[in-house]
């Protein structure tokens, strides 16, 4: 309050403003929990383990398999061979909405379904393009 910067606090309080105006804390939940029940179908669909977790506008799942870090970079890339840019993780973004789950949903199932074949034939590896992807943050040298 003694700084000569007023753009800082009135760009927090037009920020909460909206966040009332618009109702987001409510929407990012309704997408969270959205997110979570495609994630719950496409993996009960297909026949593979997943637990889900994480507050609903920041959610997540993992694979409960034997490499599960090998699902999850198939899972990656998969995905962005469908135009998504997604791993097993969600932020809910006030941007997002019915239409985007949906066509997620769609890249979803078919994804759930090359995962599930892949843990069938025992070498999910093999469709992988790339190397398997890191678990946490942690230095890559």
């Amino acid at each position: 309050t003694y700084w000569t910067e007023r753009v800082g606090p009135t760009a927090a309080l037009a920020t909460i403003r909206k966040l009332k105006s618009k109702n987001v804390p409510i929407h990012l939940g309704d997408i969270g929990r959205k997110m979570k029940a495609v994630w719950k179908s496409c993996a009960s669909m297909n026949d593979i383990n997943i637990t889900i977790a994480g507050i609903d506008p920041i959610c997540h799942f993992d694979f409960q398999h034997e490499t599960p870090l090998v699902l999850k970079t198939l899972f990656t890339q998969i995905m962005l061979e469908k135009g998504f840019l997604a791993t097993t993780a969600l932020y809910a973004s006030d941007a997002h909405n019915d239409e985007h789950l949906a066509k997620y949903s769609e890249g979803a199932k078919d994804a759930f379904s090359i995962i599930s074949k892949a843990i069938d034939e025992g070498k999910p590896e093999k469709y992988l393009k790339g190397p398997v992807c890191h678990s946490g943050f942690k230095r890559l040298t």
